[in-house]
């Protein structure tokens, strides 16, 4: 199930751009938001977590998450190319 449902496009994300005042709240842009989980958690919705953030500011934020995810994902497809190495007995 997605967090990212009726209930969050059309209450929680509303709310929080309007309490941000439709601006990042990192740098003060306004335009195209995201909101952002501060904890990088998607499933923790309460208020205090989330804030308005421009795609820049939001991405730095995801960064080392994405960043250890990534290294996990190459190595997880270097490791399926490499032959099985079976010793006999």
């Amino acid at each position: 199930m997605t967090p990212y449902g009726h209930h969050w496009r059309t209450r929680t994300r509303p709310a929080i751009l309007a309490r941000d005042g439709n601006r990042c709240r990192c740098c003060g842009r306004g335009g195209r938001l995201d909101i952002a989980h501060l904890d990088g958690d998607s499933l923790h919705d309460e208020d205090e977590n989330l804030a308005a953030h421009c795609r820049a500011c939001h991405v730095k934020l995801d960064y080392p998450v994405a960043q250890a995810k990534a290294r996990w994902t190459r190595a997880g497809r270097k490791d399926d190319r490499r032959p099985i190495l079976v010793m006999a007995a």
